[in-house]
């Protein structure tokens, strides 16, 4: 197990190493056609060279990297494209910036020669960065077979849910066992597996297995509940010689809500002014595909409970029925033919940079729930509840690392973790990461009514104990 970890780690520092390698030399080779001062010994190589390589680590802690095994390939592909498209724009922008002076460049040129060697760098770092995914997946999966996995939960339902996500990724991870907390062979099939993943277990008999995969180097993934949450926010503390782990609830400050409120007016102006093309052409298409408003308009919550209306680009056919009090479902009939390309590249949600500028909603936060969805999931998930301490977000931790079916506890753990661990720096990060919505198949897949339970039943009995 140790020999296959650190063939991992070699492998992936070096391709990403070299991946990172030829992108650099790809960009600074092509340019110097035109500019060679880039790659000669000058104060404008060295500074052109020293942001590009300051903002690929940036993005790359932004967006992931080379994440190998840990993301799918196609995750994995876009996070690194969008690095490297955002890196070569910041450093060719300088480097025009830099040209500019009163002899040769008296003004500033973005789009002249230079921008046609852009355009052919970044479709060969496409092409480098393809091969490069492709050709590191394979190997780490090469040194990396599937891992087995068993689950271990309360009930059949928790089992389900861990499991269809456990087969969404079926080659890093191999379902092999699903059992009860309580059954008698519980610590010989943790024995018997790599990876154990947990899920509504009391403490007293959790803690027992944590500590017992823990003996026995067994990796864990636990289901994040609300104390995790609570957790995940505390920071370590030594009285006198006991460690502890101080928890305490840190509302934002003055000087910080006063920053992100000029962060959402000047987003919100800027977006409203640059997408009002596009915002434009999608009020034509509402208007020659359907009958019925461009815009649609729905009571939401916000933070402490504060009704608001929300505004979007209507999608479905009559948005003034009752049926729109419920959430869009997969093939969901009652979405216009625009309204499925405007909800698939989520620009039907662009009037709420409308709702950002007037204050009702912020750019970054918990999403708005319809009112009904609201005392629903309420009910289902107390925790719920929870969510109103911020202001609702036009994205936000639930909206990029979740779904538009996301279950709601699921939902609520990411918003909490968001609330909990709330900074500038943290909002500006997912400001960056929203880019990645748009490039993932399911982010707007609808609820799908026809729940399938995975063909797996959870063991409540030794395996050699019979049945019957």
């Amino acid at each position: 197990m140790k020999q296959r970890y650190f063939r991992s780690q070699i492998l992936t520092a070096t391709f990403q190493a070299a991946l990172y390698g030829f992108v650099f030399l790809t960009f600074f080779l092509l340019l110097s056609i035109t500019n060679p001062q880039i790659v000669n010994y000058s104060r404008t190589a060295a500074i052109t060279m020293a942001t590009f390589v300051i903002v690929l680590v940036i993005l790359t802690n932004v967006y992931g990297g080379y994440r190998l095994g840990i993301s799918k390939p196609r995750s994995v592909f876009f996070s690194i494209l969008i690095t490297v498209i955002l890196t070569d724009i910041v450093t060719y922008i300088q480097l025009q910036i830099m040209n500019v002076n009163p002899y040769n460049n008296p003004h500033l040129m973005l789009l002249g020669e230079d921008f046609l060697l852009l355009c052919s760098i970044l479709i060969l770092q496409t092409g480098i960065i393809f091969f490069f995914v492709k050709l590191g997946h394979y190997f780490y999966f090469k040194i990396n077979p599937p891992e087995r996995c068993c689950i271990i939960a309360s009930s059949q339902e928790q089992a389900d849910h861990i499991a269809e996500k456990i087969n969404s990724f079926s080659q890093k991870y191999k379902l092999c066992d699903m059992l009860h907390y309580n059954c008698d062979d519980v610590y010989d099939t943790i024995k018997d597996h790599d990876v154990i993943f947990l899920s509504g277990i009391p403490d007293t008999e959790e803690a027992q297995i944590e500590a017992f995969c823990y003996k026995y180097g067994k990796s864990m993934y636990l289901l994040a509940e609300l104390e995790d949450v609570i957790i995940s926010s505390s920071s370590q503390i030594v009285i006198d010689d006991t460690p502890f782990l101080y928890t305490h609830r840190v509302e934002p400050s003055l000087i910080q809500r006063f920053i992100k409120r000029m962060m959402d007016i000047v987003i919100s102006t800027l977006g409203i002014v640059l997408l009002s093309p596009l915002m434009l052409a999608a009020a034509i298409s509402i208007k020659l595909t359907s009958k019925g408003p461009v815009f649609f308009r729905q009571e939401r919550a916000t933070i402490n409970g504060k009704i608001f209306r929300i505004i979007k680009f209507r999608t479905m056919y009559d948005q003034n029925s009752q049926s729109v009090e419920e959430s869009a479902f997969e093939n969901d009939e009652r979405i216009t033919k625009s309204g499925r390309v405007l909800r698939k590249y989520r620009i039907d949600e662009l009037p709420q940079l409308f709702n950002v500028f007037t204050g009702d909603m912020s750019v970054v936060g918990p999403r708005p729930e319809m009112l009904i969805n609201v005392d629903r999931y309420t009910r289902e998930v107390p925790e719920f509840e929870y969510r109103k301490r911020m202001k609702a977000g036009l994205t936000g931790l639930a909206q990029i690392d979740g779904k538009y079916n996301t279950a709601p506890k699921d939902k609520v753990i990411l918003d909490l973790l968001y609330i909990e661990q709330f900074s500038l720096s943290l909002d500006i990060k997912l400001m960056l990461r929203t880019i990645t919505v748009f490039f993932r198949r399911d982010s707007t897949e609808g609820f799908n009514p026809l729940h399938k339970p995975s063909p797996m039943k959870m063991r409540i009995r030794p395996r050699n104990v019979s049945t019957k």
